[in-house]
């Protein structure tokens, strides 16, 4: 940065009040012709001395470019940058004419509204403006950026794979588990797959899930266990594979008596109760369970039939699995456990 240059930027009265208005808020030129009362030539040539002399830089903003002061960096060209950054500083500490600083807060206040009414006009149709602008994931993918990306995820009844793409962007590695052929292909073909290698795809169940012990940092199973013979054998197996400390989210349907979507669906269980259910992981090794109710959607069309609440489970993996806490649970078999938890969530149709 040339110092002749600055000290002639800030030489001309007219440049010194841009930069006044620039320092403390991003302007474009009609804003400033607005604000200044100068003609539109007169203040993008000043614009021009002010950005030379690095004083201001400019973005575009679709085909405006709008206007701010550089920001001293800390690699700057030492006594150049320090003198930038102290101008800047004086410059911000001098008060604006009344009158500029009555039509800079117009400008503002004129913003502020077109985007008020742009809101206000588009408000009733938002969600499907977001949805059809970024997809319907958006939101779950920036949830889970969260997490530790090398974490093993076990996506358990995957079915067609709907979760796969996001779960494959964010964690080192994905076991898609499902025991239908069909939806295992069916997931493996997606075509929002196709240039990922960390989706390992398994067929197997719930009675008995093709992992090893304390496998995956996390284990998915989104609205799966209403479809399984046995719940608490499923529970068990969520809770040999998951590594200790490791996680478990469980979506599920409450008890409800909604018959044509539990024919349509071809569920085995109406749903369960989510306290039941927190007893039954939490007997299966979890601790920090929690259980929350789901938003209901609204019937998509006058032929959706009457759908459950559901609700999300969440727990994490105790360092000791539940036979090592008890002796006794430890001799006994899995056909025995089975047979006494059934009785907690009721018989399935």
């Amino acid at each position: 940065m040339s110092t002749d240059l600055v000290f002639k930027a800030l030489a001309d009265p007219t440049r010194q009040r841009i930069l006044q208005v620039i320092v403390n808020q991003e302007v474009n030129v009609s804003e400033l012709v607005e604000i200044l009362r100068q003609p539109q030539s007169t203040v993008s040539r000043h614009l021009r001395v002010l950005r030379d002399a690095e004083l201001i830089l400019d973005r575009r903003e679709g085909t405006t470019a709008v206007y701010a002061a550089v920001s001293p960096t800390p690699d700057g060209d030492g006594n150049s940058d320090r003198l930038r950054g102290r101008l800047l500083d004086w410059v911000a500490e001098q008060p604006l004419p009344r009158a500029v600083a009555r039509r800079l807060e117009r400008v503002l206040h004129n913003r502020r509204m077109r985007s008020e009414a742009f809101f206000e006009r588009v408000g009733h149709r938002w969600d499907q403006l977001r949805e059809d602008c970024y997809g319907p994931a958006f939101p779950f993918e920036a949830l889970t950026a969260l997490l530790p990306r090398d974490w093993t995820v076990a996506d358990v009844g995957t079915g067609t794979g709907y979760l796969l793409p996001h779960l494959a962007a964010q964690f080192a590695r994905v076991i898609a588990v499902d025991p239908v052929p069909a939806m295992l292909k069916a997931a493996r073909d997606r075509p929002d797959l196709r240039n990922t290698d960390n989706v390992d795809f398994r067929a197997g169940d719930l009675s008995g899930l093709p992992m090893e012990d304390g496998e995956v940092d996390l284990a998915l199973a989104i609205l799966v266990l209403h479809h399984v013979p046995s719940p608490p054998a499923a529970l068990a197996e969520l809770g040999r594979i998951v590594k200790p400390e490791g996680h478990l989210v469980l979506v599920e349907q409450v008890t409800h008596q909604c018959e044509e979507f539990h024919e349509r669906m071809q569920d085995r269980w109406w749903g369960f109760e989510p306290e039941a259910l927190a007893t039954q992981v939490r007997q299966n090794g979890f601790a920090d369970v929690r259980h929350v109710p789901l938003a209901s959607a609204e019937p998509t069309t006058a032929n959706t039939p009457e759908t459950p609440q559901l609700f999300v489970l969440t727990a994490r993996r105790t360092s000791k699995s539940p036979g090592e806490k008890n002796e006794k649970k430890q001799r006994e078999t899995i056909t025995e456990r089975n047979e006494r938890d059934a009785t907690d969530f009721g018989e399935p149709s």
